[in-house]
């Protein structure tokens, strides 16, 4: 995960919750950030902090961590390549930065493409490729090749406003096994839905969620262990049917960092699945009160 920064601010406005550019309170921004990586805390993770970089230099959209690839074996990262130009440099701060952070060699994607945020993982064997928004066909074969064999992949279109993966669609663990949350339509036609539930309905239950639903994020909901960490707003009609599957599910307040930034919790964590461990110095537990002693160096208004 990585903390706002304190001129946190909308820059591209690149998708429907940003693009207004709103006003922002970065003070709040870093409160919500603070609660979700205490959430995750207290569920037992274990989170490494990247430092966005210092002042002048902005980086506003490194905070949705999603976004900045994936740990493809435990002492490699992919590093994604974005496709809006306000984030086109993160790549190279992130090549620079999480080999000393996660102690990885670190390598950068060719085709643009998103991360974790086009990776829908429905268990270890079994991952959705979504594209067509942000990330581009190309990206497919490039994670393809770069998967273990044993793994199947099925390539998913998406259509707009569903610019990622992870505002669609959303594998979840329950007490009676995985579940896949879905908003049928954001796929790019009827045909590509079905090929994509049929993937992956024999590895997990299906939940179709409403259109409302889906915009408000409900697929950006993080699952952890039996909980579910979600951004506040769902219906009540989606919240008894997650709750009547055993989940432990507990809303946040994201308005800035969702509401006007447009990600939620699910595109604010990157899993380092397969990481053995945090290094020290840049673990969450370690520097807690020194990120939270940082909040009144946040302006209200940015």
């Amino acid at each position: 995960m990585s903390p706002p920064s304190p001129g946190w601010r909308i820059m591209g406005g690149a998708n429907y919750k940003s693009s207004r550019r709103p006003a922002v309170n970065p003070r709040k921004a870093m409160q919500e950030w603070l609660a979700l990586a205490d959430a995750i805390s207290d569920l037992g993770g274990e989170i490494a902090v990247l430092d966005p970089p210092a002042a002048p230099a902005l980086l506003s959209g490194l905070v949705y961590t999603a976004n900045a690839g994936w740990l493809m074996t435990p002492g490699r990262f992919r590093v994604a390549n974005l496709s809006v130009p306000h984030r086109r440099e993160e790549q190279a701060y992130l090549l620079k930065t999480l080999p000393s952070l996660l102690g990885v060699a670190a390598e950068p994607s060719a085709a643009i493409w998103e991360g974790q945020a086009d990776m829908c993982t429905l268990d270890s064997s079994a991952v959705l490729l979504s594209y067509g928004v942000r990330s581009v066909s190309a990206s497919v074969s490039e994670v393809q090749a770069a998967l273990e064999n044993q793994v199947q992949t099925q390539p998913v279109r998406l259509r707009e406003p569903y610019f990622h993966g992870d505002t669609c669609m959303d594998p979840i663990d329950t007490p009676s096994g995985r579940l896949w949350m879905v908003y049928p339509g954001a796929f790019s036609s009827e045909a590509e839905y079905r090929g994509a539930r049929a993937f992956a309905e024999f590895r997990a239950a299906v939940l179709e969620i409403s259109e409302t639903d889906a915009l408000g994020y409900a697929c950006n909901s993080l699952s952890f262990g039996e909980s579910l960490l979600a951004p506040q707003g769902l219906s009540e009609d989606l919240t008894s049917r997650l709750q009547a599957k055993g989940l432990r599910l507990r809303t946040l307040d994201f308005g800035e960092l969702c509401g006007k930034g447009g990600g939620g919790p699910r595109c604010l964590v990157n899993e380092l699945r397969g990481l053995n461990q945090v290094p020290p110095g840049g673990s969450y537990r370690s520097r807690r009160d020194e990120l939270l002693a940082s909040l009144p160096h946040y302006p209200t208004l940015g």
